[in-house]
C-alpha cells in the first residue's frame, strides 16, 4: 500500500513495512554464535535473486542513498556487537549497464549477544527482537534521498538463539518506481535464505 506525504515541497511515497518473524525454531537457546558475525557473508546467489530482480551489484557508494535503519539505534549496549553490510543495486539497462537513477539498497544488521550465559543472551535477543517489531510497525517515512521520486522499504527480522537478523529493502531513485518492488514472499525468502547461512557458517 502507498501512500503520499508532502514534504519540503517533495512528495515521497511511503510502503508500509512489512514486519515477519521465524518461527518457532528459531527462538531455541541451544543455538548459539560464539564468534563475530559478518553480515555480507549471508548474501547468497539466492538472496540476491529474490531481493535485486532486474538489477545488477554496483560499488555502495555509487550513489547518495539514504541511511536505513535496521534495528533500533539504542539498542547496542556493552553486551552485544552489531555488525552491518550494505549491497547497493541498480536497474540494469542491458548488458550489465547500471541505471544510477533507479537504485535498490540491501542493509543487513547482526545483533549478536555475547553474554556467556547461552540462556541469558537468547532472552536479551528475544526482547530485542520484541522492541524491534514493535518500533517497525506501521508505515515510516524515510527522507534524506535528494530527490522527488521518493523512497520505499520493506523490513524484515528473525532471531535465532543470540543473534537478531535484521533486513531492510529500500528502493529510491529519481525512477524508483521502474524496479519491481520487493514482496512479502520475496523478503520472506531472502531472510530465510540468510539464516540458513548463519547457522551453517557461524553457529558454534
Amino acid at each position: 500500500m502507498r501512500s503520499s506525504v508532502a514534504r519540503g515541497g517533495w512528495i515521497l511515497p511511503v510502503l508500509a513495512s512489512a514486519v515477519l518473524s521465524a518461527g518457532c525454531q528459531s527462538a531455541s537457546a541451544s543455538v548459539h554464535y560464539p564468534g563475530a558475525i559478518d553480515p555480507c557473508r549471508l548474501v547468497g546467489a539466492n538472496t540476491q535473486a529474490q531481493l535485486a530482480p532486474g538489477t545488477v551489484d554496483i560499488p555502495a557508494d555509487s550513489v547518495k542513498a539514504a541511511e536505513v535503519k535496521v534495528v533500533p539505534d539504542d539498542r547496542a549496549t556493552e553486551g552485544n556487537e552489531v555488525t552491518t553490510c550494505r549491497r547497493l543495486y541498480a536497474r540494469d539497462l542491458g548488458g550489465g549497464k547500471p541505471n544510477l537513477q533507479d537504485y535498490r539498497l540491501l542493509t543487513i544488521a547482526v545483533v549478536r549477544f555475547t553474554q556467556s550465559d547461552a540462556d541469558e543472551a537468547a532472552a536479551k535477543a528475544s526482547q530485542l527482537m520484541t522492541d524491534a517489531l514493535g518500533d517497525h510497525s506501521g508505515v515510516r517515512l524515510v527522507t534524506g534521498v535528494g530527490d522527488e521520486a521518493g523512497f520505499s522499504e520493506q523490513w524484515a527480522a528473525v532471531r535465532t538463539g543470540n543473534v537478531v537478523l535484521g533486513v531492510a529493502i529500500a528502493d529510491g531513485g529519481t525512477e524508483a518506481a521502474l524496479i519491481p518492488p520487493a514482496t512479502l514472499d520475496s523478503v520472506q525468502a531472502a531472510v530465510t535464505d540468510m539464516t540458513g547461512t548463519l547457522q551453517k557458517d557461524f553457529q558454534g
